[in-house]
């Protein structure tokens, strides 16, 4: 398949390393205004500094867009509508109705949408579906999650990131919705949140938060926390998750001078005094590589081929998008707002 990336950031710089791993995949395109970030590619792909000269003249297949959120919409419609499958950065978009204008596309010109929620795609996250769906945890009870990233060593200050409008939001859709999405994946649907905000003016404006706090209640029942931020003074780097049983606990984050899935479960010992268990990730999912956009990759081509509808199309990940647009509802109001369903609030099927 051809296929041509817009945006060479670091997101489109993984997607490209993705590319190049499997062989029914080829770099034939790049596009970007930067011709620091252009240049690389000379010799190597056809390459545009221009999106218009782009979409007119590239014979790409299928287009990966990296490229700020208040283009999402915009360049993900174009390019449906050029006949081209697509994949595109998360947030899918700064709104529900964005989501709806794009899915939209997909379904008139028949061209694929997906959106490249990574987490989906990572080893531990997946083996964490199945140790959850195995009932070795019993049932869920409680989660908590958390992801502290300090952005201003890769954006300066005034970067569209930092402005609410342009970003759709602050380090809840910019950073959080990693976890957002991965709660629905492990979990299930939420029901309600009650979601606090901090605004600093130092670094952001327009809308954008710099720390968020958001409890859920899930329809099962259980119970969520989330804490992130993306200008924390300390550490640079901090995520994890942690779900609660009725017969045990498991958790991703570091532990014991190392990064993993982690488990303490009553099937795998009954010795109270027993510690967390490193998972082997390898009896989950066999095969599977550690870069999560290789294995995203694998699965956008092969539903392309296979006409299937990916793991997270637009109609599954709107419901994330809806998800933190109650969120800050809940931030602007003060108070819990009730999760109603995406698809029928939006009229999306």
């Amino acid at each position: 398949m051809k296929i041509g990336v817009i945006g060479l950031g670091w997101p489109g710089q993984q997607h490209i390393r993705a590319i190049q791993e499997w062989d029914d995949a080829v770099l034939t395109a790049v596009c970007d205004l930067d011709a620091s970030k252009r240049s690389a590619f000379v010799g190597k792909c056809d390459v545009y500094p221009n999106i218009d000269h782009f979409f007119d003249t590239s014979d790409t297949e299928a287009v990966v867009l990296a490229v700020p959120h208040h283009l999402h919409a915009n360049l993900a419609i174009r390019a449906l509508e050029a006949g081209k499958h697509v994949l595109i950065e998360k947030p899918m978009a700064r709104s529900v109705e964005e989501c709806r204008q794009m899915i939209e596309a997909s379904n008139r010109t028949g061209k694929m949408l997906m959106v490249a929620h990574n987490w989906r795609y990572t080893p531990w996250c997946v083996a964490a579906k199945a140790v959850i769906d195995s009932g070795e945890l019993g049932a869920v009870q409680a989660v908590r999650t958390e992801w502290l990233l300090d952005f201003r060593a890769s954006f300066p200050k005034g970067s569209w990131i930092y402005n609410g409008e342009l970003a759709g939001g602050g380090a809840i859709v910019s950073l959080a919705i990693h976890n957002v999405d991965a709660l629905r994946y492990l979990i299930g649907e939420i029901e309600e949140v009650y979601t606090n905000q901090l605004f600093t003016d130092d670094w952001s404006s327009e809308g954008a938060e710099n720390w968020a706090m958001s409890q859920f209640t899930f329809a099962n029942g259980a119970i969520g926390h989330l804490f992130t931020g993306y200008t924390p003074f300390y550490p640079p780097d901090n995520g994890m998750l942690y779900v609660y049983g009725e017969r045990g606990t498991m958790f991703y984050g570091p532990h014991q001078g190392g990064t993993g899935l982690w488990i303490r479960s009553a099937a795998r010992s009954e010795d109270s005094k027993a510690g967390y268990q490193l998972v082997d990730m390898k009896q989950y999912v066999p095969g599977m590589a550690g870069h999560a956009q290789t294995n995203q990759m694998r699965h956008f081509l092969d539903c392309v081929k296979n006409g299937q509808r990916p793991d997270t199309d637009g109609r599954e990940i709107l419901k994330t998008i809806h998800l933190t647009e109650k969120m800050y509802e809940s931030g602007r109001t003060g108070k819990p707002v009730k999760v109603e369903s995406a698809s029928k609030s939006e009229g999306v099927i």
